[in-house]
Formats: structure tokens, C-alpha cells, sequence
């Protein structure tokens, strides 16, 4: 029986480092030195699962020792005052990790958020500087004295004042900015202005709609953000990273070899998606623990494959359900059989072409198509194989 060890092959959640970070060095290298240098902002803009967050986390880990790596998932938040409340707290988290002694200006912070008013005010008056000044906006806030904007504004600024008041650079990491499109348009006013001026700081934002992103980012003219960034697409894993880590991690770990043929499997599945080729991998190393294999073969990634749709199969049904319309149902049942271009989509479906180009660009632009040339394909193809078994 293969010797099973206390540290996995895969890895799935939490912090993606390595020897489980694939691939996206050229990326990483790249945002590194955009963030120490502090010569540029960036977003990194990819679909659901493509590994953003490992790698911006992996950015964060990598700088983290010579400036201050504020991360915040945008991900729940529900307004100005969720925004405001976790890039304070990020921003502190950070100075704390770095100066031993600042954990006592975190503590207090939080306490702002739930003790008394009056209390708080005289304890921030005898700390001063930034974290009064962003400290005594959210009292404000909590007893009607100020709005929203200016809640918005008061986060905006604290990181910058915070930088010069420490001597420190601070990289604000905004994952998944997307969340923020049900905000008041103001909030991206207010990073163009601040963008603009600040000098401690750089941004690196990322996001899984295209669309928004775009008019965030990219249109001349109307974007707010248009050319305040550099702009970072990922795509899946190239196939010989993706068999290499296979190899590596089930010979390193488990002394189990895979056949060419299995390779090929894994790929075909799930292709370079670091979600995906992680959890399928999870899926065999149980296999290689439970039932004492000593070589991976193409009819056991079959196998592991099946346990995994049925394991993705609710979350897959819940976004069935609930997130496309009926016609777009019926474009993505065409496609999960094979890609196509909008005539040929039209002409499986029976209807007129140009009734389809609304659905197909909405698609596209929530990255849930990825068009190459004139044809679409469903980017997630785990997802495509669900729905062919439906």
C-alpha cells in the first residue's frame, strides 16, 4: 500500500503556495515588482476557479516583507460601510503583522466598531494621526453625522496616511472588484481621484466579469478607471505545466507513477483550471490511500471524475437555476455538446440568428462563454460536462 503522508499532493482553498502554485510565474514576477516599485496599479481579470485569488495571495506573500499587503475579498459586501470597515481592518492587519506593537491600534479599531461612542472618541484623540482621523468618521457615521461618500472617501485616504505617517508602501489588494458593482458609482470617482494623487500606494485589483471590468477599466472616455492600470488576463494552465505537477506531486508525495494516458485524461476533463486539476487530484491521492495503488491509469481518473461532478453537481444546479435565463439555458445545452458559432447555435435552436446575440454577448461577457473568433465555447468545462449529462 502506497505510504500516505501527512502533507497532500493537492491542494484545494486556503493559500495556494507552493509546491502547489503552478505555473504563473511570469504573472507573479510581473505583479511583484509593479507593487514594490509602486510604478503601477493592475487588475487581473479571469473566470470563476482560474486561480486569481492564489495569485494574488501569492503576490501578497511575496511583498509582504518589505511594504504593507493589505488583502480584502469584495466578495458579501453590502455597502460603503462593509467596504470601509474590511480595508481599514485589512490595511491595520497588515501594519500588525509587520510591527509587533501595532496590534494594540487593531484592537482599538475594533472597538470602534461596537463600544460606545464617547469613549472611543477620547481614546482616539490620544492616539491621533490616521487611524483617528478614520476612527472618528466612522463614530461620525455610526451617530448620523456623516454620509456614505464621505465614509468612502475616509477609507480611500487612510492608507495613504497611514503610509506617510509610517514611512511605509502599501499594496491594497481588491479581490473579486466586481462585487462592487451595486455600489453608488461615486466609490469609482473617488479611486480616480485618489489613484491619482497618492504616492505610498498601489492598487491590484481582480475580477471574473468581463463586462464590468470593461466599463470600469477599459472604454476611452467613459471607463472611470481607463488607463489608471495595467491590465492582466489569465488563462488556463498549459497542458505539459499541468502533467508535470501530476507527475511531480504523485511521485514526490506517494511514490505512485500515472500513465501518459491518464495525463491526457486529466486534462481532457478539467484541462489547465487550477480548481479543477487540484480537486480531481485530491480525488485520486484518496484512491491511491484507500485502495493501495501503486500506478494511475486512465480508467481511474474516469472514475474520479464521476465523484467529482457528483460532488460539483449542486452548486452546478443552484447557478443552473437561478442565474440564466431560459433562452441562455438553451445556447448553453447547444454548446456543452460542442462549440459553435451564433448561425450555428441559431440552427439548432431553431430561431433566427440575430435573437441569440444578446443572450451569447451577456454570456460572454460574465465569462461564462469564451469566444475565439466567431465561435463560442463554455470556458468552464467541468460545467459543459455536467450539462451534457443533464
Amino acid at each position: 500500500m502506497a505510504n500516505e503522508k501527512a502533507v497532500p499532493a493537492f491542494k484545494v482553498g486556503g493559500r495556494i503556495e507552493p509546491p502547489y502554485f503552478v505555473d504563473r510565474e511570469e504573472e507573479l514576477s510581473q505583479l511583484v515588482h509593479d507593487a514594490r516599485t509602486l510604478s503601477q496599479s493592475n487588475v487581473v481579470i479571469a473566470p470563476r476557479r482560474f486561480g486569481k485569488t492564489a495569485l494574488l495571495r501569492a503576490v501578497e506573500a511575496q511583498v509582504s516583507r518589505e511594504m504593507l499587503a493589505a488583502y480584502v475579498s469584495c466578495l458579501g459586501m453590502l455597502g460603503a460601510v462593509d467596504f470601509h470597515d474590511r480595508l481599514v481592518e485589512a490595511v491595520l492587519s497588515a501594519f500588525a503583522a509587520k510591527h509587533g506593537k501595532a496590534r494594540r491600534l487593531l484592537a482599538t479599531w475594533r472597538d470602534v466598531l461596537r463600544k460606545p461612542v464617547v469613549g472611543m472618541r477620547e481614546i482616539l484623540e490620544e492616539i491621533g494621526g490616521s487611524i483617528e482621523g478614520v476612527g472618528s468618521i466612522r463614530l461620525k457615521f455610526r451617530t448620523r453625522e456623516v454620509d456614505e461618500p464621505a465614509l468612502l472617501a475616509a477609507a480611500l485616504d487612510f492608507p495613504e496616511r497611514l503610509a506617510e505617517e509610517g514611512g511605509e508602501r502599501i499594496l491594497v489588494i481588491l479581490d473579486e472588484f466586481q462585487a462592487l458593482a451595486g455600489f453608488n458609482g461615486h466609490l469609482f470617482s473617488l479611486f480616480k481621484e485618489r489613484m491619482e494623487s497618492q504616492r505610498r500606494v498601489v492598487y491590484l485589483f481582480s475580477g471574473s466579469s468581463l463586462g464590468l471590468l470593461t466599463e470600469v477599466f477599459g472604454r476611452e472616455g467613459k471607463s472611470p478607471l481607463y488607463q489608471m492600470v495595467g491590465r492582466l488576463f489569465l488563462g488556463e494552465i498549459p497542458e505539459p505545466h499541468v502533467h508535470r505537477y501530476y507527475r511531480e506531486r504523485l511521485r514526490d508525495v506517494h511514490g505512485v507513477d500515472i500513465s501518459k494516458s491518464a495525463l491526457n485524461r486529466v486534462t481532457g476533463y478539467v484541462g489547465g483550471i487550477p480548481y479543477y486539476f487540484q480537486k480531481l487530484g485530491l480525488e485520486l491521492e484518496r484512491d491511491i490511500a484507500l485502495k493501495g495503488l501503486s500506478r494511475i491509469d486512465a480508467p481511474h481518473v474516469d472514475t474520479a471524475f464521476e465523484r467529482l461532478l457528483e460532488e460539483l453537481s449542486a452548486d452546478f444546479q443552484e447557478r443552473w437555476q437561478t442565474r440564466f435565463s431560459e433562452q441562455q439555458r438553451a445556447i448553453l445545452k447547444v454548446l456543452a455538446r460542442s462549440p459553435g458559432t451564433v448561425s450555428e447555435v441559431a440552427k439548432e435552436l431553431g430561431v433566427p440568428a440575430p435573437n441569440l446575440t444578446y443572450g451569447l454577448s451577456r454570456l460572454a461577457e460574465a465569462m461564462i462563454l469564451t469566444k475565439e473568433g466567431r465561435t463560442y465555447r463554455i470556458t468552464d468545462r467541468v460545467f459543459a460536462a455536467w450539462l451534457r449529462a443533464l
